[in-house]
């Protein structure tokens, strides 16, 4: 960024992946790389996905409002608004709302690139099909991020969780 930046509400991009609507409030093309920013709400008991590593962001999510749950490593976080969560990169991890209510969080991650992942993953998903997964696993394996498929259903038992609409 040489400047400043401005997001409005209006250029924001925005993708869905179940249960949660995120939108790119930065994306790494504005900071040659450096980082991202994802805004999200998160719907009522919604996982975001089953427990994954990323090889190549660090991340931080900070509650703006609402509950938020997660796990990373061996360790479970319960918050609230104003939290801020650390994810580093190489550690298994994942985060749910466990509330009967929306939530929202900003995810800081860097380097960017991320972004990127989540948002075709947000047009794969909807694509459906017999080789779905198959077609994860290379988008995965592509952006370095290893997918837990096996830690979903214990997840959404253990916290009473879906993956959305």
């Amino acid at each position: 960024m040489s400047g400043p930046y401005v997001v409005r509400r209006e250029d924001r991009e925005s993708f869905a992946l179940g249960g949660i609507t995120a939108r790119v409030l930065v994306a790494g093309e504005a900071t040659e790389g450096r980082f991202g920013i994802i805004e999200a709400p998160i719907g009522p008991r919604v996982l975001a996905g089953p427990l994954h590593v990323h090889q190549r962001e660090d991340a931080f999510w900070y509650v703006m409002e609402g509950e938020f749950g997660a796990q990373v490593g061996d360790h479970e976080v319960h918050a609230n608004a104003g939290a801020l969560i650390f994810a580093p990169r190489g550690v298994p991890h994942t985060y749910w709302n466990p509330a009967s209510t929306s939530s929202t969080y900003l995810e800081v991650f860097w380097p960017a690139g991320i972004e990127r992942y989540l948002k075709e993953l947000g047009r794969l998903v909807p694509l459906g099909g017999e080789d779905l997964f198959d077609r994860i696993s290379a988008l995965s394996n592509e952006f370095g991020v290893e997918m837990d498929w096996s830690s979903a259903a214990a997840l959404i038992e253990k916290h009473g969780l879906g993956f959305g609409a």
